[in-house]
């Protein structure tokens, strides 16, 4: 099992910008060179564009990094059908807690408050350390990031939406050309899915080991 955090959206989806919302003229093929983007990976059938990370503002911004990639051929893709769901009410969405368990994948995400933001980006080590009994459900768990040595923080967070095993249809690590892959790419049977930022290609490795795991394959 494995849980990390993901700050922020954005999307590579034809039809849509970068933020998601409709963009005319938007019928480039899926994966073509576009400004502010560091390079072209493949999950399987599926070809993803997607920055390293950083903020696509450039250096000396406030703008927040985007570890999630939202990856479909259209609005109406499964990726674009999950990432559309409803939050849980008074919740938001702008940081996800993605938690792995040995029967589905979860994404839970904290009330809507002034400090709702994570302030900075645990490694997966980091928030692994801290699941201890997390049990995903419909409840809401306290569950948040902490630095080694300090007491376990308590960050309310509810499911948004959970994912099947048996609906990913492939899952590996992705990443900028000839550069080592830090990102977990899961791609559903219409060849839409998710990038998520790992951090380290280590870490890639490890989520992409336990999703494979889980599902009965090694990818």
């Amino acid at each position: 099992m494995w849980a990390t955090w993901q700050a922020d959206k954005r999307y590579q989806v034809k039809g849509l910008d970068e933020n998601g919302h409709p963009k005319k003229g938007l019928g480039r093929k899926l994966g073509g060179a576009t400004a502010n983007v560091a390079g072209a990976v493949a999950v399987g059938a599926l070809t993803m564009t997607f920055g390293g990370g950083d903020s696509s503002s450039g250096p000396g911004t406030a703008q927040r990094s985007r570890d999630l990639t939202v990856v479909g051929s259209g609005d109406e893709c499964i990726a674009m059908r999950l990432i559309k769901s409803r939050y849980p009410d008074d919740h938001v969405g702008s940081d996800m807690l993605w938690v792995l368990t040995p029967q589905r994948l979860a994404v839970l995400v904290p009330p809507r408050t002034e400090d709702s933001e994570i302030s900075a980006h645990p490694t997966l080590s980091e928030t692994f350390s801290e699941m201890g009994r997390i049990l995903v459900g419909k409840e809401t768990e306290r569950f948040g990031a902490n630095q080694p040595g300090e007491p376990l923080s308590n960050k309310p967070v509810a499911t948004w939406f959970e994912l099947a095993l048996q609906d990913i249809v492939d899952c590996r690590t992705v990443g900028e050309q000839k550069q080592p892959h830090r990102y977990c790419g899961l791609q559903f049977a219409d060849g839409s899915g998710f990038v998520l930022n790992a951090r380290t290609p280590a870490d890639a490795q490890i989520m992409v080991d336990a999703v494979n795991d889980q599902r009965g394959s090694r990818g």
